[in-house]
């Protein structure tokens, strides 16, 4: 084989890696490319121009939506969580601190256990790796008066949790108090949704993760969901009956 023979097939050895290195860059690029349009047409659904977040949200059964929510405290330390809330026909009779209404039925204690407490929410809750309930009050009332309401909602929902699923996952309670901004806008005066009924599945943390902190940062700046800044406390505490 002459020298220009062998000139000319390291010449096109030379041409084929380089082109099949520039097709994997083009490649590689237009991945990056797409992915970053992606996940900014992703953003801009799940925020609006405030940054206010709108949190997806998935169904254990036809009653029951969770929001997945992550967080992280104040040293930097993640922890994801389940909000698991009752649809609108559900919530706390108001002035109760003791009973659950679907729409202006009364829910006795045993449907409490097997309408509420469904098989698909107990076996979702049991799964967790703590729990915390929620207390809440409508706008209604005094600010003291229906933080203490929203405390007592806090641990009889914990009572109901337990006897449901026995004691063997750690319990929180947490109080957020009275509803303190009011909706101008609604057309007319049920403040129902202002006192759903709500359990959140801790479902994994750092090592050292300040739950309380972690958890008021991932339900802050939601449209769906009551955030702290709405409500008059966050007063949390660990359930020890």
């Amino acid at each position: 084989m002459s020298e220009y023979q062998e000139d000319g097939r390291r010449d096109v050895n030379s041409r084929s890696l380089f082109d099949l290195l520039a097709g994997t860059f083009i490649l590689l690029f237009t991945i990056a490319v797409f992915g970053s349009v992606a996940w900014d047409a992703y953003l801009s659904n799940a925020k609006d121009k405030s940054g206010v977040r709108r949190i997806i949200v998935k169904r254990w059964n036809d009653r029951t939506l969770v929001f997945p929510i992550e967080g992280e405290d104040r040293a930097g330390r993640h922890a994801l969580f389940d909000v698991v809330v009752l649809t609108k026909d559900y919530g706390w009779v108001r002035g109760s601190t003791t009973e659950l209404e679907k729409n202006d039925r009364r829910l006795s204690p045993d449907q409490i256990q097997n309408e509420v407490l469904a098989p698909q929410l107990r076996e979702g809750l049991g799964s967790a790796r703590g729990l915390i309930a929620v207390g809440l009050a409508s706008q209604e009332g005094d600010v003291a008066r229906e933080e203490q309401r929203g405390g007592l909602r806090a641990i009889r929902t914990a009572q109901w949790v337990r006897q449901a699923l026995g004691a063997r996952v750690p319990m929180w309670t947490l109080n957020l108090g009275r509803y303190v901004d009011p909706c101008t806008d609604c057309e007319d005066s049920d403040t129902s949704w202002q006192r759903p009924f709500i359990v959140i599945a801790v479902r994994q943390a750092d090592d050292g993760t300040h739950i309380s902190e972690a958890l008021a940062d991932a339900m802050s700046g939601t449209t769906n969901l009551p955030a702290p800044s709405r409500y008059s406390t966050f007063a949390f505490t660990k359930f020890q009956q």
